[in-house]
């Protein structure tokens, strides 16, 4: 609970000892300090998406990952809400997309 607490409040990621499989020290974005990092980094705003977004949660996600057409449906919901700021955090991986001028 401890590493999760941390997590939540600064978004830095260490691996306890007791869990030597866990991924190594990392830090975790929310959208806002991922656009923050881009720019600080002199690149112009981002666009921030949501890679997976709420779909991994859907009951049964495995079942129906497996047949397409179910595919086809979760990726479209995927899509629709990929930029959408109020459900970014729901996805376990966020993508910053950009040019360099």
């Amino acid at each position: 609970m401890d590493m999760v607490r941390q997590e939540l409040t600064d978004g830095q990621h260490v691996r306890p000892a007791a869990y030597p499989s866990f991924i190594a020290r990392s830090y975790f974005h929310t959208s806002d300090t991922l656009r923050a990092d881009w720019q600080a980094a002199g690149l112009p705003e981002p666009r921030v998406l949501g890679v997976e977004g709420p779909i991994w949660i859907a009951p049964g996600f495995e079942e129906k990952w497996a047949v397409p057409f179910h595919r086809s449906r979760l990726l479209d919901i995927s899509r629709q809400v990929e930029e959408q700021e109020s459900v970014i955090g729901m996805s376990p991986h966020m993508l910053a997309v950009g040019t360099k001028s």
